[in-house]
Order: structure tokens, then sequence, then C-alpha cells
């Protein structure tokens, strides 16, 4: 790797690529495209085709450009999902159970929201994870020193960028307190998402990871209400789950070996 701090040309036009992508879905985000009687549904099918109209326009642009080995299942999948099994018990546990459990929440939308809700929440952590894992991080790596305290600040300044965007939502209503909470745990969610990425080579785990993360997290929350979400019950697995998997997710990071990162230095 170069450690020249020059843009290169492919580098350039990549960053071209991200801004011409994000002015595209900002206009797609305008046009109405279904018409459900049901406002929700027209919310989420709005938000879900700029999302994944831009992550193909990503993937594609960036194959034609010689990036295409970034798109392929490089490790053995088994191997990659055993990787990631803590990551979709923080995904599952996202989903208020106590409180579901307790009639303390429930979905009130049509049955067929909750699908339209996958869908968007899969176009989310598509086009997020293009975003942030595979052109933010790489090119970090690619900047940054060929050594492992190169990689783990890729990887922390990757995530605090992911986390950073969120406050966007300030411009959508959303308080401040509620947006600091979101870039608090968004900065978390992309150093455990990021480490998942380096490890299985394979940015379709950190897909499922973010999507299915969002799902069970906000499914009740879009679709009906949640009375008492953290119960002390809940608070404390939470808790115990963040720390368990924090370490976990930290003795992987330790098993990535730079050597094992090549193919991100030489693209």
């Amino acid at each position: 790797m170069s450690e020249n701090n020059t843009i290169s040309p492919k580098e350039l036009k990549i960053i071209l690529l991200f801004i011409i992508s994000l002015v595209l879905i900002v206009v797609i985000s305008y046009i109405d495209f279904f018409s459900f009687s049901n406002q929700v549904a027209n919310e989420m099918i709005s938000n879900s085709i700029p999302r994944l109209m831009g992550g193909i326009v990503f993937v594609v642009l960036m194959s034609m450009m010689g990036y295409n080995k970034i798109f392929n299942f490089t490790s053995p999948v088994f191997k990659s999902l055993m990787i990631i099994i803590p990551g979709l018990i923080i995904s599952l546990n996202n989903f208020p159970i106590i409180a579901y459990f307790d009639s303390r929440a429930d979905i009130i939308e049509p049955v067929y929201t909750i699908y339209i809700f996958l869908i968007e929440c899969i176009s989310t952590g598509f086009f997020e994870e293009i975003v942030f894992r595979v052109i933010v991080l790489i090119l970090l790596l690619q900047k940054l020193p060929n050594t492992k305290k190169g990689m783990y600040l890729a990887i922390f300044i990757s995530s605090a960028i992911f986390g950073l965007s969120h406050l966007i939502n300030l411009f959508g209503g959303i308080g401040l307190s509620d947006v600091s909470l979101q870039v608090g745990y968004s900065f978390l969610m992309g150093l455990m998402w990021a480490v998942v990425y380096l490890k299985t080579k394979n940015i379709w785990m950190s897909v499922l990871l973010h999507s299915t993360y969002n799902f069970f997290g906000l499914v009740m929350f879009r679709l009906g209400y949640v009375n008492g979400r953290f119960d002390n019950v809940t608070l404390v697995i939470t808790i115990l789950l963040a720390i368990l998997v924090a370490i976990y997710m930290l003795y992987i990071s330790l098993k990535i070996e730079v050597e094992e990162l090549e193919e991100f230095y030489t693209i």
C-alpha cells in the first residue's frame, strides 16, 4: 500500500460516484412509485426504492472499476455465519421481547406492512454497508499505515463517520437527546459490523447483521407501539450481552492479521 496522501484517479472516481449517487437518491426520494391506501406503507416503499437503487448503482459501477471481488463470497459461508452468531443475538435482543409477551408492545398495522418494513430494513442495511463498510472503510485502510494500528484507526474513524451521519435526523424533527443516542449506538454497531466484514471478507454478512438489527429493533415502533421497553430484566440482559459480544469482537479483531487484509490494500 502506498502511504501517499494524494487522491488517486480511482479514488477520485469513487468520491464523485458517491456524490452523484447521493444526489440521485435525493431526487428519487421525491417520486411516488406506489400509492397504497396505507400511508405507512407508502413511506416505507418511498424509503426503500432510492436506497436499493443507490446500493445497486454502487455495486455495478464499482465492479466495472475493478472492485468486483469486494462483493464475492470470498470465505466459506458456514464459517462466516458462525462468526456472526453473536451479532445476530444482538439483533434479536433488539426486539422488545419481554414487553411483547407482557402485552406492552404490539403491531397495529396490517400484516403486509411487516414484509414491506423488512424490505425497507434490507434496503437500508444494503446501502449503508456499501457506503460505510466498503467505500469509507476501504479508502481509510488504503490511506492509513498498513499496520494493526492503521486497521484499528480505520475501523474507528469509519464507525465514527457512520454514527455522526445520523445527525441528519435532527432535520427530521427528532429530538437532540434521541439523535445523540442514535449516534452513540450506531458508532458501536458500526465497530462490530466493520470487524465482521474484515474478518469474514463478506460484506453480505454485515448487511445481514445491519438489516436484522434495524428490523427487530424498530418493527414495533414503526408498525405498532411499545410501552416500557427497557424493564429491569431487559436492561440487565442487554448490558450483559453487550459486554460479552464486545469482548468477543475485540478477540476477533485481535485475530485479524494485517496480511489477511492485503486484498483490501491492493484493490
